[in-house]
């Protein structure tokens, strides 16, 4: 396998991750975008806060991986992060540009490196993980994850009759 060719999928999948936020929230209302669909449960704007944090969390994970000889990856506790912020009332375009320029920023890093680093072990607990695993499933496939979060609470946003 050509690990470029790789490499260069993997970046393009990670660039893709904000087209498909912006896409999901574009034409959601604050009032939309701040519903929650139960006590307890997530706005559509407290999910694309976790992202914007899990991206800030994965773009240490990545440093780590590139510096360390063993690096240990840091977990965090994501339902305290949304609920102690507070972010429900943060703009949506702030979020969104936010998790773009991270998002650029670590493209523009993963550009560079040496593509035997996209194979390079991180461990968490007693897993390991590669920085492509990183990318690929941290990142990207977490953000489709929410991808369908979102779209089940702006059903039943409609659903409540709301819109």
């Amino acid at each position: 396998m050509n690990n470029t060719n790789s490499s260069a999928a993997s970046i393009q999948l990670y660039q893709n991750t904000f087209i498909k936020i912006r896409e999901a929230v574009d034409t959601l209302t604050d009032e939309q975008l701040q519903w929650k669909p139960a006590p307890g449960k997530w706005s559509v704007t407290e999910v694309v806060t976790h992202l914007v944090d899990s991206n800030l969390v994965n773009s240490y994970r990545i440093r780590q991986l590139l510096s360390e000889s063993r690096p240990e990856l840091m977990p965090y506790a994501h339902d305290q992060w949304v609920f102690h912020q507070q972010t429900n009332s943060t703009p949506m375009e702030e979020l969104l540009l936010i998790y773009e320029a991270i998002t650029r920023y670590n493209a523009l890093l993963l550009s560079r490196i040496d593509d035997n680093a996209w194979d390079k072990l991180g461990w968490e607990e007693s897993h390991s993980y590669t920085l492509r695993h990183i990318i690929e499933v941290f990142v990207a496939g977490h953000v489709d994850i929410h991808m369908a979060q979102i779209e089940r609470i702006k059903s039943a946003y409609r659903e409540e009759g709301i819109s």
